[in-house]
């Protein structure tokens, strides 16, 4: 059976019905939307996310990076527990870019991915 999920952002697609994505597009659009939640965003859910966007502006060190490691790890397992497995979190700057790098394991046929997000200290699209 061909599962379809609504595509995440919410959109119409070219031929103007809802756009849909598989369940591997549904996995990275939801780590995205817990990473890039910051707390108490979500009025029914204060404390999904864990605002990564907050971080550009803190001063960039190992200790920061483990913290966020942690916290990224900590969330992902707590929201999307059923769908992954978290093998690693990364975390690193680059110049002035920060780099997150996340290592899963899909429960459903326990096969591993990585997906990486960028933050940029400006506005703008950061999602890798």
């Amino acid at each position: 059976m061909d599962e379809s999920y609504l595509a995440f952002p919410f959109r119409l697609g070219a031929e103007g019905a809802v756009a849909r994505a598989d369940r591997d597009q549904t996995i990275r659009a939801r780590i995205e939307q817990v990473l890039f939640t910051a707390s108490r965003e979500r009025v029914m859910l204060p404390e999904f996310g864990c605002g990564v966007r907050e971080l550009v502006f803190q001063a960039n060190g190992e200790a920061l990076a483990a913290a966020t490691e942690f916290t990224i790890a900590r969330a992902l397992q707590t929201y999307l527990g059923n769908d992954v497995m978290v093998n690693a979190v990364d975390v690193r700057n680059d110049g002035e870019k920060l780099l997150i790098e996340v290592v899963y394991t899909k429960s459903r046929d326990l096969e591993r991915e990585n997906v990486v997000f960028q933050m940029l200290p400006f506005a703008g699209d950061n999602r890798g």
